[in-house]
């Protein structure tokens, strides 16, 4: 977490003072809910399964064009899944809840349509790992992961939205989809913790809400 710091900075130093001087920058805020799973090797009678989170931080965002936009979005972000094994019954049994918190550094690019309602967005997410937990849903116990989960993921995102602006600020709406890059297990000691392989990777959609303010 500390060693993120100063490159937030950095680029927070580097950026503002040219793109306020061309007056096309716009900070604000964003938050949203998002339903999460893995995908990766697993025991014969275990499935992931979905799991709700949610995120919350600033957007910074920069007009290249009337229909071109750049954003760098930090926030923190939960993410997750459910692991659930076959015990013989119609529905398998969720047993185990992972829960991953990250400090999310998405860098963004915006098309807009004509009219500058309707846009697609794409561009990747560079995660850092904040805390990671993981919680036996039948025995009721909590257990410390963080040493086993890799510090860093990187995500492909890509989205589609829509803006409208009440005056001053710039209001929108986006259905995201993220598809994780990196395997998240850092080591095989996954394996005898939890009973699944390191080598898996997160995915899943967001809902989000952005308000934008011209400077």
């Amino acid at each position: 977490m500390k060693s993120t710091l100063p490159f937030i900075a950095a680029v927070a130093i580097f950026l503002t003072p040219d793109l306020c001087a061309q007056g096309r920058f716009f900070l604000g805020a964003t938050a949203g809910l998002s339903s999460t799973s893995l995908s990766g090797d697993l025991s014969e009678d275990a499935s992931y399964t979905s799991k709700m989170g949610f995120s919350a931080g600033l957007i910074g965002e920069f007009s290249l064009t009337d229909d071109i936009r750049l954003s760098v979005q930090p926030s923190y972000a939960r993410r997750g899944t459910g692991i659930a094994y076959d015990i013989g019954e119609p529905d398998p049994r969720d047993s185990l809840e992972l829960t991953l918190d990250y400090l999310s550094l998405p860098f963004m690019a915006r098309f807009l349509t004509p009219g500058g309602i309707w846009f697609v967005n794409g561009g990747l997410d560079l995660s850092f790992l904040l805390d990671a937990s993981l919680k036996d849903i039948n025995a009721g116990g909590t257990a410390d992961v963080r040493h086993l989960i890799n510090d860093l993921d990187l995500a492909m995102i890509l989205g589609v939205g829509a803006a409208f602006h009440l005056a001053p600020a710039l209001v929108s709406i986006e259905l995201r989809y993220g598809q994780s890059l990196l395997n998240a297990g850092a080591n095989e000691e996954l394996a005898a913790a939890a009973g699944f392989s390191p080598r898996f990777r997160s995915s899943g959609f967001q809902l989000l809400v952005a308000v934008l303010y011209p400077l």
